[in-house]
């Protein structure tokens, strides 16, 4: 089953990498793929804009079955392959209400780390405080309302009850951009930051494992988001 499976992605990716997590998680790591180049703009390629006329990543193949938004393929992974690997939705409502909320908040964040970044990447030594101050400020208000809800589940939870989920699969990549970035969570947010170690040490991420992030150092430019 796997190997009717294809995906491409890139190093990075929030999108991407909440589809890899997916595709672990159901027992489908034999899956075909292909790492594109964003400085190269190879998610622009005719190969990619043949499926995905967007020019973007995730694209996602099962057989002749193309699908390019992270959040319709991870649900369509956990509808067609329910029977294996890791239940992503539960069946009971009120848990399976839960997971689909957080799947959904968790693009909150994202967001939020995402147009952070963006300016820095824009910008790089022409950063202008008036515009980072209040960027910074959204961000550290959203990650307070994820480190709440974990304070809130307490102990050893993931982020919609004792189970790992189809929400853990999008806040995830998320939350290690973060670090990535250089904030402290074990000291700002002890909840999330316990949190990503749990996650980390899974199978999933670390089969899934951004291949920059192995090669180079964390950043420091969020180093004070916190």
């Amino acid at each position: 089953m796997a190997s009717e499976i294809f995906l491409y992605w890139g190093s990075g990716s929030g999108p991407c990498w909440r589809v890899m997590l997916a595709l672990e998680e159901k027992g489908l790591s034999g899956y075909g793929n292909k790492l594109i180049s964003f400085d190269k703009t190879e998610h622009k390629s005719e190969e990619i804009l043949k499926l995905n006329p967007r020019g973007q990543v995730p694209t996602f193949k099962h057989g002749n079955i193309v699908i390019n938004e992270s959040m319709a393929a991870i649900v369509y992974l956990e509808d067609t392959f329910k029977g294996q690997g890791t239940e992503l939705i539960p069946s009971e409502p009120t848990k399976k209400a839960l997971v689909l909320q957080r799947t959904m908040e968790s693009n909150n964040l994202a967001e939020k780390t995402g147009k952070l970044l963006y300016y820095f990447f824009r910008n790089k030594d022409n950063i202008d405080e008036a515009v980072v101050s209040p960027l910074k400020a959204d961000l550290k208000d959203e990650v307070l309302i994820w480190e709440g809800y974990l304070k809130e589940l307490g102990g050893d939870s993931f982020i919609a009850g004792k189970d790992f989920t189809l929400a853990d699969c999008c806040l995830f990549p998320a939350v290690a951009m973060l670090v990535r970035q250089g904030v402290d969570l074990d000291k700002s947010a002890p909840n999330l930051g316990k949190y990503y170690k749990t996650v980390k040490d899974r199978p999933s991420a670390q089969a899934s494992w951004p291949p920059h992030f192995k090669e180079s150092p964390n950043q420091d430019r969020f180093k004070d988001v916190m």
